[in-house]
C-alpha cells in the first residue's frame, strides 16, 4: 500500500502527464508578464484536484513580499509537498518531496497564477488572450496562448474552478480563512 506522500506524488505526476519525453518541456508560455509588480499579498486555499479517476486535496499557501511570491503546498495532514518561489520572471523549486522531482512546476505556477493571483488575468503576458463571459453568477474566462485555448476558469463567490484543457485536469480552489499571523 502506498504511503500518503507517494500517493500525492503519484497522482500529481500522472495529473501532469509526465513521461520521459516531457523532461524536455519548454518553459511555460504565459507565465512571464510585464505587469508583475511589487505588492503585499497572501492567500490560502484548499485545492481539490481531479485527473481522470484520481482525486486528492492539499492546502496551498501563497505569500508575496515585494517582487517575490512564495507558494507552499501541504498535504491535509500537514506534510510539505513542495515549495516554489516566483520573482516575476522564473520559478525556482526550493523544496519538494523526492516523488515530485520531475513535475513541470512552471506550468503549475502559471495555472495557479491565472486562477488565483490578483490582476494576473487582467494584465496577461504577451501572446495570451482572455475571453470573458458570464453564466448566471459565475464568471467564466478562457485563456488562450498563441491562439490555442489552454485553460478555462470559472469564478464564483465560493470557489474558483480551473480546467486545464491540455493535460486535462481540474483544480478547484476554495479559500481558507487567513490564519497566518503577520510578523511585522
Amino acid at each position: 500500500m502506498l504511503n500518503q506522500w507517494t500517493k500525492y506524488a503519484f497522482i500529481l505526476l500522472l495529473m501532469l502527464n509526465l513521461s520521459a519525453c516531457q523532461q524536455m518541456l519548454p518553459k511555460a508560455q504565459g507565465l512571464v508578464g510585464s505587469q508583475w509588480s511589487a505588492q503585499q499579498y497572501q492567500r490560502q486555499d484548499q485545492v481539490e484536484v481531479q485527473w481522470k479517476e484520481h482525486s486528492f486535496s492539499f492546502l496551498l499557501y501563497q505569500q508575496q513580499q515585494d517582487q517575490n511570491l512564495d507558494v507552499l503546498a501541504l498535504s491535509l495532514t500537514g506534510q510539505q509537498l513542495f515549495k516554489l518561489h516566483f520573482d516575476g520572471q522564473k520559478v525556482t523549486v526550493e523544496q519538494r518531496i523526492e516523488q515530485m522531482k520531475l513535475l513541470p512546476f512552471d506550468f503549475l505556477m502559471r495555472d495557479i497564477l491565472f486562477a488565483t493571483y490578483p490582476d494576473f488575468i487582467q494584465h496577461p503576458p504577451e501572446k495570451v488572450s482572455i475571453k470573458s463571459g458570464q453564466q448566471g453568477e459565475i464568471q467564466t474566462q478562457d485563456v488562450e496562448i498563441n491562439q490555442q485555448k489552454v485553460l478555462t476558469i470559472q469564478r464564483s463567490t465560493a470557489y474558483i474552478e480551473l480546467n486545464n484543457l491540455q493535460v486535462p485536469y481540474q483544480m478547484v480552489f476554495s479559500t481558507v480563512p487567513n490564519t497566518l499571523e503577520n510578523n511585522e
